[in-house]
C-alpha cells in the first residue's frame, strides 16, 4: 500500500482478531478517523453487551417528543414550560440528521410528526424515522437502524 510493504493473511477460519489500517493525508485526519472508528466499535460492543436497542434514525426522539407534548396537558404551572423545552430539545437529533443529509430540517420534522400521528391513529405502532438517503419516512427497526438503549436511557 503506497510505498509500504504489508503482509496480509486472509481466509482464516474463525479469526480471533483483525487489523484495521488507517491512512490519511495528515495526522489530524488520521486522529479523526481513529476516533470515529473507536466510537463505532464501542457502540457495537455496548449493543452486544446490553442486548437492548431502540429504533434509530430519530424515531425515538420523534416519539418521545410527541409523548411529552401530550403529557404537557397533565402538568401545571412553570413545569409545563420545562416539559416543552425538554421535548423541543429532543428534536435536535432528527434535525441534525436532516441537515447533515442535505434535507430541510423543518420540512423533515413536520413530515416525521405527521407520519407518527397517522400511525397512532391507525394503531399500527410502527417506528417513524428518517431515511437519510431519500429524506422519506421509514421504519428504522425494519431495516436495522438502531441505537443502543443505554445511550437513550
Amino acid at each position: 500500500l503506497g510505498e509500504e510493504t504489508y503482509t496480509f493473511v486472509e481466509g482464516v477460519k474463525n479469526p480471533r482478531s483483525a487489523t484495521i489500517l488507517i491512512n490519511g493525508p495528515n495526522a489530524h485526519t488520521v486522529t479523526m478517523i481513529k476516533d470515529a472508528l473507536r466510537d463505532g466499535l464501542r457502540c457495537v460492543r455496548n449493543g452486544m453487551l446490553e442486548k437492548k436497542v431502540v429504533a434509530g434514525a430519530g424515531a425515538f426522539e420523534i416519539a418521545a417528543h410527541a409523548d411529552l407534548v401530550e403529557y404537557m396537558t397533565e402538568v401545571q404551572g412553570k413545569a409545563k414550560l420545562g416539559v416543552q423545552v425538554f421535548a423541543d430539545a429532543l428534536l435536535i437529533i432528527p434535525k441534525t440528521l436532516a441537515a447533515n443529509s442535505g434535507f430541510d430540517q423543518m420540512d423533515t420534522i413536520l413530515k416525521l410528526q405527521d407520519e407518527l400521528r397517522a400511525q397512532k391513529k391507525e394503531g399500527s405502532g410502527v417506528h417513524v424515522g428518517l431515511d437519510i438517503d431519500t429524506g422519506d419516512v421509514m421504519d428504522p427497526m425494519a431495516v436495522g437502524v438502531c441505537d443502543v438503549f443505554g445511550v437513550k436511557a
